[in-house]
């Protein structure tokens, strides 16, 4: 992009060092945000998972028996709000347990429970089964038999996700006051720097106007750059960081995937961040020169 200026803005130190605190500031807020949606795509994806099934738990003992195992599923595939009734295999059971106890050979001596996973018919969500007469009717069969609906867990996640959604929208929010207060400052700063110039450009009829827009193209100009390269860094910390989890053998871990939301975040944020620093400069430069003249 050519700078046509009046004003010989190279010698101004912010030409040098305005773009790449915009970088940094565009790059963690680009970041937060970044994380933001995919903390809330994961919530969703979540929340609905969960919420359209539970499982029933039967302890490991001389009490679970096949008959009994037969029974319960039988009980639980008359129920109006069930679509189907699975069992997870032991295999399946210790590979869920593999983060926590790790790949030893003494986790394979272990007592597995046996746990039925119940998916809900569409539109059916678990606050719609009444879980404690469900509860005493499989009582009824297995003393022992747990019902685990997890309502209270996903509520409690959701509300320390949509918590912690909160706290990126503060840091991101104080990242934004950072960089228009920086460019502000910057931009009366350069202003002082150049009032020679200014005031040439005055005597011969320039209007405040005219020496503004001089001031908010150049601050335009360095936070597109700065932001533009804050954005490509983000998103490439972003696909190494999304590479590296997928690595992990956790799958509880989120997908750190760009999808479209990310893409349109990437692409505003470089425009938004020209058109903040262009108004902020214009409004800065005119209160300046009008509380000069």
């Amino acid at each position: 992009m050519q700078n046509i200026s009046d004003i010989y803005f190279k010698a101004d130190d912010s030409h040098r060092f305005l773009p790449w605190l915009i970088g940094i500031i565009t790059a963690l807020a680009t970041l937060l945000l970044c994380a933001s949606i995919t903390l809330g795509g994961w919530i969703s994806h979540t929340g609905s998972r969960y919420g359209q099934s539970f499982t029933v738990n039967l302890p490991a003992g001389d009490h679970a028996t096949p008959e009994t195992i037969e029974k319960i599923e039988a009980a639980l595939e008359k129920h109006p709000a069930v679509r189907d009734v699975a069992r997870i295999d032991e295999a399946q059971l210790r590979d869920m347990l593999k983060p926590w106890l790790g790949n030893n050979s003494a986790a394979d001596d272990l007592p597995l429970p046996v746990v039925l996973d119940v998916t809900l018919k569409a539109g059916t969500t678990n606050t719609a089964i009444n879980y404690e007469a469900m509860q005493k009717d499989l009582s009824a069969i297995a003393p022992e038999i747990e019902i685990d609906a997890h309502e209270r867990w996903v509520a409690a996640f959701s509300d320390f996700s949509a918590a912690a959604q909160w706290v990126i929208m503060l840091l991101s929010a104080s990242l934004a006051t950072a960089m228009v207060m920086m460019i502000a400052f910057t931009s009366r700063a350069s202003l002082k720097l150049h009032s020679k110039t200014v005031q040439l450009l005055h005597s011969i009829g320039a209007e405040d106007r005219y020496v503004a827009r001089q001031f908010q193209n150049e601050a335009m100009r360095l936070t597109l750059y700065g932001a533009l390269g804050g954005s490509a860094a983000a998103a490439a910390v972003y696909l190494l960081a999304g590479l590296y989890l997928s690595s992990l053998p956790s799958a509880a871990m989120p997908v750190l995937a760009i999808t479209l939301a990310h893409v349109q975040l990437l692409l505003f944020i470089p425009l938004g961040c020209a058109a903040v620093a262009w108004l902020v400069a214009r409004r800065s430069v005119l209160n300046l020169l009008q509380q000069t003249l």
